[in-house]
Order: C-alpha cells, then structure tokens, then sequence
C-alpha cells in the first residue's frame, strides 16, 4: 500500500509579483482505532484484549500529566513527544506576557522504526492512471519508480481484515 497525496495550488502575492506555488498533501486512507490497535496487539503476544486496552488508557493519562508537567516523553521505539508553543512576535523580553501565546501544542517526533518506514514508503498520487512510486526521501528528492500493484490486486487496496502482524 502507498501514501496517497494530492497536489494542491496556492497563491502567494510576493516582492516579484503573484505567484502559484504547487505542494504535495497527504490523503488519509483510513483510521485505526484504538480498539482496532488492541485486537491487533493482543493477537500477536500473549496480553488479552482487556489488559492491552488498560495499558493503552493509561499510557494515554499519564502522557498527558506529564506532557501538562512540561517534560519531553519518550516511548522508545515510538517516538517522543514534548510540548510546542504558538505565539505573537513581541519588541522586547521584557514587554512580553502570557497572553500572547496562542497556541499550545502537541509535537510527535518519531522513533527510528517510524523514520525508516516513511523513508522507504511508497507515494501515490490521487486520481487515476498514477502508479505508486518508491521514494527514497533520506538520500534523493526524485521518486524512483517501483513496481506496479499485482494483477489480482490492480488498484494495489490491501484487505484490512488480512493483515498479517506475526513477523513483528
């Protein structure tokens, strides 16, 4: 499976006049839940569903205490994630206040195993006719072309139900 994006345009007035500048935006394919997560961990190690769920549920509170406490928390393998502020721009320290920060904010830096996956994923653009390419974006900005989706699967969807999580 590929991540899917789409091109989108935007318009910006500059000091060399208007211009339009194209970027990529990621399309989602879906959401997984937490109960789905749950099924799938206890499926593949010897935790039940209930005790995986309660695990899950705390680490959710206690993320949350101690990213309010201000600490960096670190999940090993996961990642890490600390807090980011959103602020106006002030003419001085001194003048500075409370009230003008905007914005608190959650900032997920992924592990090593997330970093490597997205490198080597394949990209996909919407619309039909684009074909998945491997993307190698740790050593190149050009998409190198990867092989097409098989034929008994030619729109390359992979069944949800099907996955297989053993080989972890």
């Amino acid at each position: 499976m590929a991540i899917t994006f789409k091109v989108r345009e935007q318009k910006f007035t500059t000091a060399k006049g208007k211009q339009t500048i194209c970027f990529a935006k990621a399309i989602s394919n879906g959401e997984t839940s937490i109960e789905q997560l749950q099924k799938l961990i206890a499926k593949i190690s010897a935790i039940s569903e209930g005790d995986v769920r309660s695990v899950l549920m705390t680490l959710s509170q206690l993320v949350a205490l101690e990213l309010a406490e201000g600490r960096i928390v670190s999940l090993g393998d996961l990642g890490r994630l600390r807090v980011g502020l959103r602020s106006k721009g002030g003419d001085s320290k001194e003048n500075f206040r409370t009230q003008d920060i905007k914005r608190v904010r959650t900032i997920f830096v992924p592990g090593p195993m997330i970093r490597e996956s997205l490198y080597s994923a394949s990209l996909k653009r919407q619309g039909k006719g684009f074909v998945a390419e491997k993307c190698d974006l740790k050593t190149s900005d050009q998409a190198k072309p990867a092989n097409p989706a098989p034929a008994n699967n030619p729109e390359g969807k992979e069944d949800k139900d099907k996955k297989d999580y053993t080989g972890l």
